[in-house]
């Protein structure tokens, strides 16, 4: 009687064994891989940003459209709008926008805006605004 419990034991404990070894090892996998994207989109991130020059169209990561007139290594000054400029870290870019599209809104291949919300209907127009 005292063997067989002995033999279930150590049957319990190389089962158990292998289940944690099991769960370290595909939890070391899941951070190797979560490591991985996260520095290939930081790297991603810093190529669009050393890529800015003067006159680069830009988003900023809050949503600020403008274009760069001037720059250093650490900040960018950007004009948001005729005569109204803003400093910002260069780290607060967020995307370098195409030449061709001068308003900042994306197209998207049917010709309509790619912006959330974006309506083409006058305010008065639209059926979604309470008065």
């Amino acid at each position: 009687m005292g063997t067989q419990i002995l033999a279930a034991a150590s049957k319990t404990s190389g089962s158990s064994e292998t289940s944690l070894i099991l769960i370290v090892v595909v939890f070391a996998l899941m951070m190797l891989f979560m490591f991985r994207s996260q520095r290939r989109r930081q790297q991603n991130s810093q190529n669009t940003q050393r890529q800015v020059a003067n006159g680069s169209k830009i988003r900023t990561v809050h949503g600020i459209f403008g274009t760069v007139v001037d720059g250093d290594d650490r900040n960018v000054m950007v004009e948001v709008a005729p005569g109204v400029k803003i400093k910002m870290l260069r780290q607060a870019i967020g995307q370098v926008l195409p030449d061709d599209e001068p308003d900042g809104v994306l197209h998207t291949m049917d010709g309509t805006s790619a912006a959330d919300g974006d309506s083409s209907e006058r305010p008065e127009e639209r059926s979604d605004l309470s008065r």
